[in-house]
């Protein structure tokens, strides 16, 4: 990932320390960087001179590098051509990637391709964070020292060129910018470029929002550190929670996936739970402590003791069908299949199935089984076996497992002995019907009416936002903050 972001007039960050622009910012900008992974960014200043400085050295490093890996990749050919003969036309193309990734200016010296850039637009933000700017805000760099969106433009087209595919607008607050539109606009046109995200702090969302998605907006990262009103206002020394709340929303709305970026601060430790929590509706599952299979105090997985349950008799019968189609159907009827006789082989494999439960199902007791019975028989006319087992035992729990295990191998068995002649084959409906014993019996009826289930509540009705336009500007604003 590369960024470009606002520096000190005339000067560019390079390599920790910061030199005049009449230097060339990416001359030493890539592996001087320092050795660590993990940092994969090259900052250059937002003077406008800097627009043709940076044009000259992307040029330069161009054909600098491009050079240097010919020459490479000659005496590689030189010392290697016979086994070069024998590659593969994938294999060129992936050589061929490679090479270009490796011409590029935009790979480092650890040999890491730069195909994210980040562009800082403005160094204004209406916010006074307290990790991130003082209460009486910082002086300004002058209008004149930033880039124009022409030149934004100019710069963000060099770099497409040289292999980027994906731009992020970033500040300061990008959409305090009043040509963020346009500048997401004319960057969409720009052949090649594959993505343009903004990060924002979510304040004008509301009133932005749908102009910057016509304007060709993909990616939506939002800055929100707290989920408590209160302790934004305590650390961002503004109002607005609520506003960054309904953005948020109305993002989802309008089909975004918008990721929430939130800095850990240990003063805000107490309220990560409800950052993470139950405030996110895709979370149904809160007490996981209270599964049977779960160990209280330790939460390591555990067999339920059933020592203190009383042994009644129980009984078990699940099914299971097999589309196999017309082919296999009339093999089937007729025996012709060269692996032998299906059903017969099926219904042997749900018995001895039955039985191995507690080795294949984790946590599975081990349980006495007084009756196994596996029924498989074929329907001609819809082309399908159908499988029915029954399992019975005198124990302290059930035998739905041993059932279910049963079907699901006898209906596994019917597949590996026809697929030699065709792979398409279904297993579908494999289901328990019926569980008597214990603490309360089960019946599945398969011709149950449908019973109609009503409700009195009013029917729950998504609150969508105007977008008509409330003035000429096109501002979007929820009705209800």
């Amino acid at each position: 990932m590369l960024r470009i972001v606002r520096t000190v007039p005339g000067a560019v960050r390079r390599g920790g320390s910061w030199s005049e622009c009449g230097d060339l910012p990416f001359r030493y900008g890539f592996g001087k960087i320092g050795s660590s992974a993990s940092v994969r960014s090259v900052s250059i200043g937002g003077c406008a001179q800097q627009v043709g400085i940076i044009s000259r050295a992307l040029s330069s490093l161009a054909g600098e590098k491009g050079d240097t890996t010919q020459q490479i990749s000659s005496s590689r050919s030189s010392s290697g051509s016979s086994s070069a003969n024998t590659t593969t036309g994938k294999n060129s193309r992936s050589s061929r990637k490679w090479q270009q990734e490796t011409d590029s200016p935009l790979t480092d010296n650890f040999g890491r391709f730069h195909s994210y850039l980040r562009i800082s637009l403005t160094e204004r933000c209406n916010l006074r964070c307290k990790y991130c700017m003082p209460a009486e805000g910082v002086q300004l760099t002058p209008k004149d020292n930033l880039l124009t969106t022409d030149e934004v433009l100019r710069l963000a087209t060099l770099f497409v060129e040289q292999g980027v595919r994906k731009i992020r607008l970033t500040g300061g607050e990008p959409t305090v910018r009043k040509d963020l539109p346009e500048i997401i606009e004319r960057l969409k046109r720009i052949p090649l470029l594959e993505s343009v995200g903004i990060t924002t702090n979510g304040l004008m969302l509301t009133r932005q929002l749908v102009g910057l998605q016509r304007a060709g907006l993909d990616a939506l990262n939002i800055s929100l550190d707290t989920l408590k009103a209160a302790k934004y206002e305590q650390i961002s020394r503004r109002k607005g929670w609520e506003r960054v709340i309904a953005g948020i929303d109305l993002a989802i709305q309008l089909g975004y996936k918008p990721k929430v970026n939130c800095v850990l601060m240990k003063a805000s430790s107490p309220y990560i739970s409800s950052t993470s929590g139950s405030q996110r509706p895709s979370f149904g599952i809160r007490h996981f402590s209270s599964l049977s299979h779960v160990d209280e105090r330790t939460g390591k997985a555990t067999m339920v003791d059933v020592d203190d349950k009383e042994s009644t008799k129980r009984e078990a019968k699940a099914q299971a069908t097999i589309y196999v189609g017309p082919l296999i159907s009339s093999l089937i009827e007729n025996n012709e299949l060269k692996k032998g006789d299906v059903l017969s082989i099926a219904q042997m494999a749900g018995i001895v199935a039955a039985k191995k439960t507690s080795d294949l199902v984790p946590l599975c007791h081990n349980i006495p089984l007084s009756s196994i019975k596996v029924e498989a028989s074929l329907n001609s006319f819809t082309h399908e076996v159908n499988i029915l087992t029954k399992v019975k035992c005198d124990g302290k729990t059930g035998v739905e497992m041993e059932a279910l295990t049963a079907a699901s191998i006898a209906a596994l068995t019917v597949y590996d002995m026809c697929k030699s002649v065709s792979h398409e084959i279904l297993i579908k409906n494999i289901m328990l019907v019926e569980k008597t014993g214990g603490k309360s019996d089960y019946y599945k009826l398969a011709n149950k009416p449908k019973v109609e289930i009503r409700n009195d509540d009013p029917p729950i009705v998504v609150k969508r936002y105007k977008t008509d336009p409330i003035t000429s500007h096109e501002e979007f604003v929820p009705t209800h903050i």
